[in-house]
């Protein structure tokens, strides 16, 4: 009996259901025969005469008989065919009926799905308006505010009181205040009160006006080049005037003239010292009453009052920088919306505390005060803006159709369209699309503009006074049709298509059906006649009963099941282990082991053995966690296609993957599936390898798989005892695992039965034949095939979800992809900035608990010490070296809270820095063979990997240790690993450290920099070249303007930054292991801090110094250990290392820039270097007892690899200087030149 898995027809279908075809047709013919003998027989030994009444009788009663039995089976038939063709009809009803159904859902689902995928799109168009807008409103709010400040912190500065002030350099600042804010326009106008206060005021124009005048429009020129030419107002009134009379005015307690003016006026527009008060009126009483800056009224004259001051033409101009043309539509750049800003400038600084601090309700309720009283108010500041300013360069190319309605509650409503860059203004009053009122999303710009909302009823815009503002976005027909699509109608018409094909294939079905049906009918009524004519009813009708009944009545039972049948119910149910009377049995019960073994032989299986090539060199340098996040990820994929292929997993040994095809369910096919699936695994072991890279570190993306395939008969079945398992046994299961031990990485190879078994399933253009014979162990040598990558169609896209099939990074948009970076290196970029990422978590953490917000002004003089690394001459960065750097107390609860930062919010504006930056330091390396970016990740695992064994002491009891006593546990930690765990700054210090002590390393050693006397060598007085040069360029990067994110999340305090910094500079100097003078003052060091070793004793006052002093120490003999750790890690990495090291060495001897062939002196070269470096550094390690098993394996590693190396080092070395030689010679033959001979 052949039996399939659901959903996966084999091909001995197609046999089996000729054969069983044939079958019936045989025992049709059969039947028949036997009657016709039987009828003839009849006729043959009675010859008797037609004409005898007897034989006619006999005749006419048996043929009346056959035809009675034909008729019954006919009348029985009929019945059951009556049901099949109501069943048929209903059946082909509800099919189409359910394809009917279907489709139309199919439509409205997808129809709906785009809507909402449409509106989705927009709400995200609306949220980067939103962002915009309050990012363009802030900025507004912030330069007036700072150029309020800024004037009237120069009056008090030179005791120059209100109104008779006149801002130094006021182009300078109000300028960049414009530039800042979006700002069209500042004016000044002070505040005048009486006329003894005007003439007073009339008498310092005519001595101050045209001085600042002509100092602004020089200054302007300066700044705008383009109008050098243009022509300025020189000669301005000398009085204050009444603007729409034209007289001077001559009293009034609120008298605003307009004063200085950024930019200047233009000729012909100069109206200076007019009162602008009853322009204002109502803006500037509110600005007195809530002494708060505020926004007017929003109209078009605002635009034509531009026109007036600084001048149609320069007015124009600045809004064609903001359109492709002056004039939009209908209207002109002065004739669109604009708006009005007021900001009260203060007489004292004492009085600025409500324009920058309006956090409660005390600050923000401001009652109404005399206007005479001036209320602190020395003047105003005026801004005049264009909206369009703030809605231009926000959506991305090509996206249309969006309006924006720009309301306030003053009455003002003005609508623009968003096509792009572009802002095009439509017009006042509300032109938005009604149809799509619904989708309008309303954003408001209260929190920005007036905080004091929050916390004051009395704080009330509108009424023509101050205005609050808000958007409302909407879409329009032109939006919703850019994003319509026919998907919707396609997918109906497949799906109804589909349903089509379904019924017609379900009648043609049952055609086909009812025709053998007939067929049967017929059958059964031949073979009914005979059993009639044989047995009596009553047996017959139990033999004609049914596989349902056996022939005592009695059901039938497991016992008649075939023996793959019963396995199969057995692996799907488990067993237990009962004797006759249902009762357990004991561990020495007989009963279970005379029982019978549930086991079969299956003669036609492929078995497949899969091994992660590398694993054992690449688990040797992870964590625990990390190895098995690898298994269980590749695994776990194996497991889907497996399932989806109909191939059954055996089990996993350590990294191997064992799978059969053939059982439990047997297939013809077994070979050619099982290819498929080897071809399956391979591609997406390749894919997810190098997707884990970036959370598993580096090397990841290069392991592989070797997979080995062999057809044959294996016996399973169910090995009882404890933890029973399923499980094969048998020659092929040698053979399979020699397949996959002496095949290639990533390759299949098949054996010369399987290579069969697929050329006569017509597959042989899927082989390859290995040129060799393979000598495999216990079968001599063997034929074997390597299986075609490219000529299997594996339909792994199928098997697998399309979400998690494969790692298709999208580098286009992403910053890595303007550094023209490899691959492999942006994966490796990924995980650092992932580790790194995760540090800067707890560091924040850490720093919001128990560090005060430092102000942003002293936060910047304090950088402005540290921004760059200061090299002169005379002072070098090796100078910065310290012998101790003092950590932080230790906190009580830190330990336990720390816990809990993989919550801590962080801005993802720190981590686009993180991912910049650490793609910076990438481009920095130079693409060494040794001393290049993979190295350095490789040497940052090691960082990351060492901190993470830092480890208490054994005896230190966590569960009992009482939160806030000093001799907790955590207490116990912090001493114990000298404050280095916690804090976590040290620890992203240690690991930026790693990640940039080799950048733009010029593969050379530093004394050949020395002596070439290059640049470098004398700027740093040729001690610690590179390492001097990485950390310039590292730190220099850092304190670039762009990471000013980055550098608040790493430090707080200048305390913080002064760590940090010493830090970095220690722990890259530390890894110039060459320089004899530094390594003797650092054994030095080492003797003084660890000369008698004991527990660390309590942090008090009389040990901190050289807690921390021990604390320095290993911080550098971890960056040191790490630096070299391939030298203490499994032999295969090792020598991975060391061969790329000699590259780099011949390569710089080859160009003239070594001494000594590297191959002269290499071999002795290392052991030395494991005697007097590696191995002490290791027991250093091991000594300084706070990394637990890591000093161990550092020091087991180191050893073994020492006397490997002199065992087989000099062998090595040789085939290293063949390969190198023959590499050199290549890339002269191939290129000309031998420039690299490493790729």
């Amino acid at each position: 009996m052949t039996t399939t898995t659901a959903g996966a027809p084999l091909e001995s279908d197609e046999d089996d259901a000729k054969s069983s075809k044939s079958s019936t047709d045989d025992d049709s013919n059969a039947d028949e025969a036997l009657y016709d003998e039987m009828i003839g027989g009849v006729e043959g030994d009675y010859t008797l005469s037609p004409s005898d009444p007897t034989t006619n009788s006999a005749m006419g009663s048996a043929g009346e008989n056959q035809r009675d039995e034909i008729k019954e089976v006919e009348r029985m038939a009929q019945g059951e065919t009556r049901i099949l063709r109501i069943w048929r009809a209903v059946v082909g009803i509800i099919i189409m009926g359910a394809g009917a159904l279907v489709s139309w859902g199919t439509y409205h689902y997808l129809d709906k799905q785009l809507e909402d995928e449409t509106i989705d799109k927009f709400n995200l168009f609306v949220n980067s308006i939103e962002d915009a807008s309050l990012v363009h409103f802030q900025g507004m709010v912030d330069s007036c505010r700072a150029l309020s400040r800024a004037m009237t912190a120069q009056s008090n500065t030179y005791n120059r009181k209100f109104p008779f002030f006149t801002m130094d350099n006021w182009e300078v600042h109000a300028s960049e205040a414009r530039k800042l804010g979006g700002i069209e326009a500042f004016v000044f106008v002070p505040w005048l009160s009486g006329s003894d206060e005007i003439q007073e005021f009339n008498s310092y124009v005519g001595n101050h006006s045209l001085d600042w005048q002509l100092e602004s429009i020089d200054v302007f020129k300066m700044y705008n080049p383009s109008h050098a030419n243009h022509s300025f107002a020189t000669s301005p009134s000398t009085v204050v005037y009444e603007l729409l009379s034209r007289q001077p005015t001559t009293g009034g307690d609120m008298v605003l003239p307009m004063w200085t003016l950024s930019p200047p006026s233009a000729s012909g527009y100069a109206i200076m010292l007019a009162n602008m008060y009853p322009f204002f009126a109502k803006q500037i009483n509110v600005a007195i009453s809530t002494r708060a800056l505020g926004l007017g009224e929003m109209n078009t004259e605002t635009g034509q009052s531009l026109d007036n001051t600084v001048g149609l033409d320069a007015h124009n101009a600045y809004h064609t920088n903001l359109h492709n043309t002056t004039t939009v539509g209908n209207f002109s750049s002065s004739t669109q919306a604009h708006g009005l800003v007021v900001q009260p400038v203060f007489r004292h600084l004492s009085d600025t505390t409500i324009m920058f601090k309006t956090t409660t309700e005390d600050e923000a309720n401001v009652n109404d005060t005399d206007p005479t009283n001036r209320n602190g108010i020395g003047g105003f500041l005026l801004g005049l803006f264009g909206f369009d300013a703030y809605l231009v360069n926000i959506l991305p190319t090509g996206i249309r159709g969006i309006t924006v309605l720009i309301k306030n509650d003053c009455g003002d409503e003005f609508t623009y369209n968003l096509n792009g860059h572009e802002a095009t203004f439509l017009g006042t009053g509300d032109l938005s699309d009604s149809a799509y009122a619904r989708l309008t999303r309303e954003i408001s710009f209260d929190n920005v503009i007036y905080p004091q909302k929050k916390f004051s009823n009395q704080f009330v815009t509108g009424n023509g006074g101050y205005c609050s503002y808000t958007y409302s976005v909407t879409p329009t027909d032109i939006y919703m049709q850019d994003n319509e699509s026919n998907l919707p109608i396609i997918f109906t018409i497949v799906v109804a298509a589909i349903f089509a094909v379904m019924v017609a294939a379900f009648f043609i079905y049952d055609m086909q059906v009812d025709k053998r049906n007939k067929k049967m009918v017929n059958t059964a009524a031949r073979s009914n006649a005979i059993v009639s004519s044989i047995f009596p009813s009553t047996i017959r009708d139990r033999l004609l009963a049914g596989p349902e009944q056996g022939m005592s009545g009695n059901p039938t039972g497991l016992f008649l099941q075939p023996t793959k049948t019963h396995l199969k119910s057995f692996l799907t149910n488990a067993l237990s282990y009962t004797d006759a009377h249902g009762k357990v049995a004991d561990d020495d019960d007989i009963i279970v082991l005379a029982s019978k073994p549930i086991a079969d032989l299956f003669t036609d299986t492929t078995v497949m053995f899969a091994d992660i090539s590398g694993f054992t060199a690449w688990s040797s340098v992870r964590e625990p966690s990390q190895v098995f996040t690898l298994l269980e990820t590749v695994y776990r994929a194996f497991d889907l296609i497996a399932k989806k292929r109909g191939v059954f997993k055996v089990e996993t040994v350590g990294d191997c993957y064992v799978a059969v095809c053939g059982l439990p369910d047997p297939r013809r096919d077994h070979a050619v599936v099982m290819a498929r699936f080897a071809l399956d695994c391979l591609f997406r072991m390749q894919s997810l390898s190098k997707k884990l890279e970036v959370i598993l570190g580096p090397d990841t993306g290069d392991l592989g798989m070797r997979i080995g395939l062999h057809s044959g008969p294996v016996t399973a079945g169910v090995l009882r005892g404890e933890r029973s398992r399923f499980q094969l046994f048998g020659d092929t299961m040698n053979t399979a695992s020699r397949m996959e031990s002496t095949g290639d990485v990533n390759r299949v190879q098949v054996s010369e039965e399987t290579a069969k078994l697929l050329a006569h399933a017509g597959k042989e253009h899927w082989l390859i034949p290995r040129e060799k014979p393979v000598e495999a162990k216990g079968k001599g040598i063997l034929s074997t095939y390597w299986l075609k990558r490219g000529g299997v169609a594996s339909s792994l896209g199928n098997l697998v979800d399309q979400k998690n099939g494969s790692f298709q990074e999208d580098v286009s948009s992403s910053p890595l992809a303007s550094a023209g970076l490899t691959e492999k290196t942006n994966r490796l970029i990924g995980w650092n900035v992932e580790v790194m990422f995760g540090l800067l978590k707890n560091i924040v953490f850490a720093t919001r608990k128990n560090t005060q917000a430092t102000n942003t002004e002293f936060r910047a003089e304090f950088e402005a010490k540290h921004a760059r690394m200061v090299v002169d001459g005379h002072s070098t960065i090796l100078d910065e070296v310290e012998e101790v750097i003092w950590l932080p107390r230790h906190h009580d609860g830190n330990a336990q809270e720390n816990n809990t930062t993989s919550h801590a919010d962080i801005d993802p504006v720190i981590a686009d820095e993180l991912l910049t930056y650490v793609t910076g330091i990438a481009s920095i390396y130079n693409e060494n063979p040794f001393h290049n970016f993979e190295h350095a990740s490789h040497v940052t695992m090691s960082v990351v990997k060492l901190l993470s064994r830092i480890v208490a002491p054994s005896e230190v009891d966590y569960e009992n240790s009482k939160s806030g006593e000093r001799n907790d546990g955590n207490s116990t930690l912090h001493d114990h690993t000298y404050g280095i765990t916690s804090d976590p700054l040290t620890q992203f210090a240690c690991v930026l450290s790693a990640l940039i002590h080799d950048a733009d390393h010029p593969g050379i050693p530093n004394a050949q920099l020395v002596k070439e006397a290059q640049p470098l060598a004398q700027r740093y007085n040729g001690k610690s070249v590179a390492e001097q040069n990485s950390v310039e360029l590292a730190w220099n990067l850092l304190m670039d303007d762009r990471f000013r994110n980055l550098r608040c999340a790493i430090y707080a305090t200048e305390a913080e930054l002064k760590r940090f910094r010493q830090l970095v500079v220690n722990s890259v100097m530390a890894t110039d292991i060459v320089d004899k003078e530094l390594k003797a003052l650092r054994n030095a060091r080492w003797e003084k801090a660890f000369k008698d070793v004991v527990e660390a004793p309590p942090a008090d006052n009389s040990n901190i110094e050289n807690v921390n002093r021990k604390a320095t120490i290993v911080i550098e003999h971890l960056i040191q250990a790490s630096d070299v750790a391939h030298t203490m890690q499994h032999w295969h990495i090792y020598r991975k290392w060391n061969e790329r090291f000699f590259v780099e060495c011949y390569q710089a001897y080859r160009d003239g820039r070594a001494e000594k062939n590297p191959a002269e002196f290499w071999y002795d070269g290392e052991i030395g270097f494991f005697d007097f470096y590696i191995i002490p550094l290791a027991k250093k390690l091991k000594d300084c007892g706070v990394f637990g098993v890591s000093s161990d394996e550092y020091l087991n590693y180191a050893t073994k690899n020492r006397n490997e190396w002199e065992a087989r080092g000099q062998e090595i070395v040789s085939d290293m200087v063949e390969q190198t030689k023959s590499l050199v010679a290549s890339t002269i033959a191939g290129h000309g030149s031998t420039s690299s001979i490493c790729d």
